[in-house]
């Protein structure tokens, strides 16, 4: 735009004027260029979720958002708090790249299969599935479902959850409430037997934390690395790897 407010005329090598898109039109004239390069990167950019509603449950809500390289976060609700606890996640890469791999082998994004079978399992929870990647989002809701891989992948997810609320517990445990920590340790250790972790490794570090926390009564600390061991041993099936 020149002093006297004129508006040029953008010409191609044919003499012919060349039109923008609308939409483009509006990103490119009222965001500024970085702004507008960091929104399309995004948006093209793969990404996956889950989400958990039970208001039954002493955890009513889960929500988890990922990128394709498994860094993100989760929020969930517990007990009859309204306020939302949230945490940064990082998983493995073996378990992002099952995630990924089953929404590959289901078409999940272009397919429009309906999943909910016509069980009903609503007093059990509902569960949401997304993904979004370059422009395309797809969501899919459902209480029940024959399909195997979609079920593994709200398996996954929930065995996500289920790893990082406990780890969540007993961190906060170990601040303020230590003598909770036996008896919380026992909680995961049942969660593990009936493979409810998506990811036993991912405990190692607290679990030697605990081991190795001369604050924390003796039962909890051996407790921990007994657990420690049998993580090691690979005692522990995980939904990942069925």
């Amino acid at each position: 735009m020149n002093q006297e407010g004129k508006r040029k005329k953008v010409k191609g090598k044919s003499g012919k004027r060349w039109r923008a898109p609308f939409f483009l039109f509006f990103l490119f004239a009222f965001c500024p260029g970085p702004a507008a390069e960091v929104w399309a990167a995004q948006n093209a950019a793969p990404s996956f979720g889950y989400k958990f509603e039970n208001k039954r449950f002493d955890i009513s809500l889960i929500e988890i958002d990922l990128k394709a390289d498994g860094t993100g976060e989760l929020r969930f609700k517990k007990g009859e708090s309204d306020d939302i606890i949230d945490r940064k996640l990082k998983l493995l890469d073996a378990t992002a790249t099952r995630i990924r791999g089953l929404l590959d082998a289901t078409q999940f994004l272009a397919s429009d299969e309906n999943y909910q079978d016509k069980k009903d399992f609503s007093h059990l929870g509902w569960h949401t599935i997304w993904q979004r990647e370059s422009g395309r989002e797809r969501t899919a809701r459902f209480n029940y479902t024959n399909n195997l891989r979609i079920k593994q992948l709200a398996d996954i997810f929930m065995g996500v959850a289920t790893q990082e609320i406990d780890s969540f517990m007993i961190e906060t445990a170990m601040q303020y409430q230590p003598l909770d920590v036996p008896r919380l340790l026992e909680s995961l250790e049942n969660d593990l037997r009936l493979e409810r972790i998506a990811e036993p490794e991912s405990l190692l570090k607290l679990l030697h934390d605990i081991q190795f926390d001369e604050m924390l009564v003796l039962i909890g600390r051996n407790h921990a690395k007994r657990m420690v061991d049998d993580i090691k041993k690979g005692k522990f099936k995980s939904p990942v790897r069925k």
